[in-house]
């Protein structure tokens, strides 16, 4: 079978949804504008205008940019990986937000928006925490010059029950739109999927299926992504694994800033926790669901120690 990344990656040519999904989507944004969401957002971006003119003031090790996507599956720490490299003197961050000059509904916008931005930020690590563009690693890599990537996963346990707890059964209805062929319903996730993925999930998915079930299903489907672009054998990406960069965190994050060529500061990891490991029992799937993601995360964890092993 080719590989993905021999097929179109046709980055600027979103799925196109009707009228009444985007409607339904524009009510359920501003539904979410609340009081209290609006008094957060214009407190973070107070916070981030102190931090735009520190950043001005910070004595950089490079003049030049080096964009920096966050890429991996729901709930596995994208978010705090990009913010731990906003977090750094010599970072600034983009992390996927409702308000967002990044972001459109969660999508990175256009490569000129993207472009302005790298260019338009205070330091020379910009990261962008894009998650829904996940499937399009390999194209941003090859589009925007000096870029690398880093693919975040986290245990299937903790990703899936964290993805309950947020949206109930979103991911068993994700699962059922695979197995009935209707890709195109999951928007941008449903983009580059490997046939053989697609017919792995038409055969395992029943109605029977827990949410558990589905969300291991979901975590495959996702990350599979990382082996089926072949950004296993990409010198710009790196495989982080989140258990081992929230419990020994300046180890991990030493490592992913000499990956990226530069210097790591203390403040990366102040809003590093670990708390979320372990943090709900899990109930359980079945043999062969467990199998298939206990094979996935041992193929991410040599990834993991093969390349940050490299330089630690």
């Amino acid at each position: 079978m080719p590989s993905l990344r021999d097929a179109s990656s046709a980055y600027t040519a979103p799925v196109r949804d009707d009228a009444r999904t985007l409607v339904s989507g524009l009510a359920r944004r501003l539904s979410r504008i609340t009081p209290e969401r609006l008094l957060r957002h214009g407190n973070i971006q107070l916070e981030r205008a102190g931090k735009r003119i520190a950043r001005t003031l910070t004595l950089h090790p490079v003049r030049t940019k080096r964009p920096v996507f966050i890429s991996g599956s729901n709930r596995s720490g994208t978010q705090m990986v990009c913010r731990a490299i906003g977090n750094s003197p010599h970072g600034w961050d983009y992390p996927e937000a409702d308000f967002s000059i990044a972001f459109e509904r969660y999508s990175l916008r256009s490569h000129a928006v993207i472009e302005r931005l790298i260019d338009f930020a205070p330091a020379p690590y910009v990261s962008f925490g894009s998650i829904l563009d996940s499937q399009f690693t390999d194209a941003l890599l090859d589009r925007f010059d000096n870029s690398r990537a880093i693919w975040v996963y986290r245990r299937y346990e903790d990703a899936v029950n964290s993805s309950i707890r947020s949206w109930g059964s979103h991911q068993k209805n994700m699962m059922r739109l695979v197995s009935q062929g209707k890709l195109s319903h999951l928007g941008p996730r449903g983009l580059r999927i490997a046939h053989d993925t697609v017919a792995l999930i038409r055969r395992l998915y029943s109605e029977s299926l827990s949410d558990e079930e589905c969300g291991c299903l979901y975590w495959y489907m996702r990350n599979r992504v990382f082996f089926d672009l072949g950004l296993d054998r990409d010198p710009r990406v790196i495989a982080l694994q989140y258990e081992d960069a929230v419990l020994h965190p300046e180890r991990s994050f030493r490592s992913v800033f000499r990956f990226l060529g530069g210097p790591y500061h203390a403040s990366v990891v102040s809003d590093v926790f670990a708390t979320s490991v372990g943090k709900q029992g899990w109930r359980g799937a079945s043999t062969e669901i467990r199998a298939l993601c206990d094979a996935l995360k041992a193929r991410l964890d040599a990834e993991h120690a093969r390349t940050l092993g490299g330089w630690g």
